[in-house]
């Protein structure tokens, strides 16, 4: 291994592809991915490809692959600088056991999945001193095994909570992130920065998902309304929590800008129930439910979409 910052991205999905693809061809990093199924395999054999946004390549040989269908590749036990999480949120839990194997005494922790709880794992397993809060804005999908289309040019929101480690002991991963082009942003508010994700996520994935819509649909008035009355019952209960949120009118206008945005997205949510597979509603809606009863709190709209994407799942 060389001197530059030693790198592991586990799950390559969408998103932890496009991350890898970018800190791949930065000569300051010796990176690590970690995948599952015919799209990992194609990374192993063929590479990744980025269109959209950015057009490149980048070749096998510029870093090492772990297939989580064949034994794990050991070339990074024990070397990794910083680790991020970017698989679904039911594979956390099990990426954080390969994370440990992967990591030393002060490795940092980012799990950029979708949804809460994962911040409470991550320190349950390394501390709350490496265990740095973190989402992502950035926007891709999978055009075919291998290769990702960069929709939307997002950022990597990075920010404090507990005793994580604050922006200067951070610096050289931001420089690392910002030469790699993936726009790193620091937030004060940790736990803001992960509840203002997940309103957002609870508000518009399974709304979506349900209807069969793009995220712009959402925007006709009778669907804006019932988001923004599913999002601020969420609010209700991370205010519960002690979270600093924005006022009801920002998120709002949050909301629907983002929406806008992303206004020809499909989410993933809606591939996943198209596809068979588990949804991350346990770790949105359902959590945001499970919470509010800790509190003695209603949330009916979230219990009902909660219910029904559960529902869908098994069909």
């Amino acid at each position: 291994m060389s001197d530059s910052m030693n790198i592991a991205v586990l799950g390559a999905g969408n998103i932890g592809t496009l991350i890898a693809a970018k800190l791949a061809i930065n000569d300051a990093t010796e990176l690590f991915i970690h995948g599952r199924g015919e799209h990992a395999a194609n990374l192993a054999i063929n590479g990744i490809t980025i269109v959209g946004i950015e057009n490149f390549t980048v070749k096998p040989n510029q870093y090492h692959i772990s297939l989580a269908d064949v034994e794990t590749n050991q070339a990074f036990d024990g070397l990794a600088d910083v680790i991020f999480i970017c698989s679904k949120a039911s594979d956390v839990e099990n990426l954080l056991t390969l994370a440990k194997q992967l990591s030393h005494k002060s490795t940092n922790i980012l799990v950029l999945s979708n949804g809460l709880g994962h911040l409470e794992s991550a320190i349950d397993e390394f501390g709350s001193h490496r265990v740095v809060p973190a989402t992502t804005t950035h926007g891709a999908w999978r055009k075919n095994p291998g290769i990702i289309h960069w929709a939307g040019n997002g950022a990597v929101n990075i920010g404090r909570s507990y005793n994580s480690p604050t922006r200067e002991q951070l610096s050289d991963l931001f420089d690392v992130l910002e030469q790699s082009g993936l726009n790193p942003k620091w937030i004060d508010d940790g736990a803001k920065l992960i509840w203002s994700k997940v309103l957002l996520n609870i508000a518009i994935n399974p709304i979506a998902s349900i209807t069969g819509r793009v995220n712009g649909d959402l925007l006709e008035p009778e669907m804006f309304e019932t988001c923004v009355e599913v999002m601020l019952e969420g609010a209700r209960v991370a205010r519960l929590e002690g979270v600093a949120l924005d006022d009801d009118e920002e998120l709002i206008a949050n909301l629907r800008l983002v929406l806008e945005q992303t206004k020809d997205n499909r989410c993933s949510m809606l591939q996943d129930i198209r596809n068979g597979r588990l949804t991350e509603i346990d770790f949105l809606n359902r959590m945001v439910v499970n919470k509010a009863e800790k509190y003695g709190l209603s949330t009916p709209l979230n219990q009902l979409l909660s219910k029904l994407v559960e529902d869908l799942t098994l069909y």
